[in-house]
């Protein structure tokens, strides 16, 4: 019997999986509805809110510092670096961090702040009072539509994700014989920053929505189209951005790159952290269905309706 249970929980397994992928499909996939902004600012790996809080302080103080002292330390980096892919995607990654923690901070103090009636305080202990409290804003979080700003903070993400992920995989393809500490931290920490970040964060991931980090990836290419035909130079005063787009000297190389990137690159990259997030959402739910109570109200997977 014990078998017979465990193929049919895996069956089940196999058959939610089939349905999230489905949902997947959907043209409602491109908006950003969701009907839980808890998944944005915590981790389903903690009941406690403090630890997921300290990570994203940690993060967003890890990736300020490191542009910080990276452009005083290397006296060559000038404002002619932002040219450079590598120097726009540490940026938006900067940004995503930035975001996540204020997102983090006005989420957990506003719930510590989140008022209880005058009915409950006299009755209850202190602990009881936190739980009701988040219960409730909880449910007022569930039914409100998604704040402009958490869609905003959504579509960059995706793109900071994907190219970070698609910046490490071509620089070291493509241009892989710099192993500087600045080539370590830009090539090669921003794309584990982001895995990490899809792992240990419940930010929801759609795969539709690798139209945003393409998006970003062609408003880049064109920049470098335009850049190259009125004459721009890379900081070394070569007729290029990068080698590989060099479109005067071999302009077929050139185009295939682009659009390859733009079309098959970038998309690869966020099917890969979308992957990587179902994987964390199914792992979730298994952990929490054997350690937690069944009647928890405090659900730490998504619930299947938010993805509609």
């Amino acid at each position: 019997w014990s078998l017979l249970g465990k193929a049919s929980e895996n069956t089940r397994h196999i058959m939610a999986c089939r349905g999230r992928i489905r949902q997947e499909f959907r043209l409602k996939s491109f908006c950003f509805d969701h009907k839980d902004r808890r998944a944005f600012t915590r981790s389903p790996w903690f009941e406690n809110q403090v630890p997921f809080v300290i990570y994203r302080t940690a993060v967003c103080l890890y990736q300020v510092i490191v542009l910080a002292t990276t452009h005083a330390l290397y006296r060559d980096i000038s404002p002619k670096s932002l040219i450079y892919l590598t120097e726009l995607g540490f940026i938006v990654l900067t940004l995503h961090t930035i975001l996540s923690a204020l997102l983090c901070f006005i989420d957990y103090f506003g719930n510590r702040c989140y008022p209880t009636s005058s009915d409950d305080h006299p009755t209850v202990t202190e602990d009881e009072q936190t739980t009701r409290s988040t219960d409730a804003l909880h449910q007022t979080n569930q039914y409100l539509p998604l704040p402009w700003y958490y869609k905003g903070y959504w579509v960059v993400y995706n793109m900071a994700f994907s190219a970070a992920l698609y910046i490490t995989i071509g620089f070291w393809a493509l241009l892989g014989d710099d192993k500087s500490a600045y080539s370590i931290l830009f090539h090669g920490m921003n794309a584990v920053v982001a895995v990490i970040d899809v792992l240990v964060s419940g930010l929801p991931y759609r795969l539709l929505h690798f139209i945003y980090p393409s998006s970003f990836a062609l408003a880049y290419i064109v920049f470098t189209v335009i850049y190259w035909a009125s004459g721009g130079t890379d900081v070394f005063n070569k007729p290029y951005i990068y080698p590989f787009l060099d479109y005067g000297g071999n302009p077929g190389f050139a185009a295939g790159i682009a659009v390859l990137s733009v079309v098959l690159a970038i998309p690869l990259c966020h099917g890969v952290l979308f992957c990587l997030a179902l994987a964390r959402e199914n792992l979730a739910g298994c952990v929490k269905k054997r350690h937690l109570p069944v009647n928890d109200d405090v659900p730490l997977e998504r619930p299947k309706e938010e993805h509609a």
